[in-house]
This record gives C-alpha cells, structure tokens and sequence, in this order.
C-alpha cells in the first residue's frame, strides 16, 4: 500500500506490523490524542507497576513513530470538517473516526484499523484488521 493512517485501535493492539506494508504511514492529531487520553485514563485506575506500564507507553510513544516514519498530519481541512460532521450525523460514526477518515480520504490514503465502524464508511478505502 501506498499510503496508510493508522487508527487509534491498531496503536493500542499494537498491529504495528500492518505499518511495515504502508510506503508512508501517517496518523492524525487525533488518533494522538486519543492513544494519550487511553493511556492515562488507564493508568490512573491502575495499580503498580500497571500504572507504570501505562505511563512508560506514553513516554515511548514519539520514539515509537520515529522508529517507524509515521508521520502526524494535523491539517485538518475546513472540507474534512464538513465530511466528518456529514458521516457523523447521517451514518452515527465516532466523530474521532469521521475526523481520521476525513483526513485520509483527502490524502487518497487506506485507514489501518481493527474497528468494523469502518464499514459505515465505504467511500474510505480502509483495511479492518483481525
């Protein structure tokens, strides 16, 4: 594949092997937000050494997309805005989602993800991993 974004649950799975097929990998601003909020949210109603774990994902989180050149977009268009209010309001997507898949539509780039809320969406070219 050409041009991948990667979704918030492909993160947290830790699918990153799906990365190593994408010629250029990218996320968004809000698949970050979301993978800190997880983890610190996790971590707060965690007991030691959980809570450190927890903490330690987020520490390793900017080495990890080095590691792997995955590169964060976080221009999100005034046209994806209203693409993503669109598919939030007529399909019932996640408005994270409608955000993320805004953004890779516009990058003609496939969402790696392993939520099936991807199938409201066929305009998106997506990959549902198992």
């Amino acid at each position: 594949m050409e041009r991948c974004v990667f979704d918030t649950s492909v993160l947290i799975s830790r699918r990153l092997d799906a990365a190593l097929r994408c010629a250029k990998r990218y996320v968004t601003s809000v698949v970050l937000l979301e993978y800190m909020t997880w983890a610190r949210w996790l971590a707060e109603d965690a007991a030691e050494p959980r809570r450190r774990g927890y903490f330690r994902l987020l520490q390793l989180l900017p080495s990890l997309l080095r590691q792997l050149d995955i590169r964060v977009v976080d221009g999100v268009t005034v046209e994806d805005v209203g693409n993503a209010v669109k598919w939030v309001l007529e399909r019932g997507v996640n408005p994270g989602d409608a955000l993320i898949s805004a953004v890779a539509r516009r990058l003609d780039a496939v969402v790696i993800t392993r939520d099936r809320d991807w199938e409201r969406l066929p305009e998106v070219k997506s990959v549902i991993l198992p």
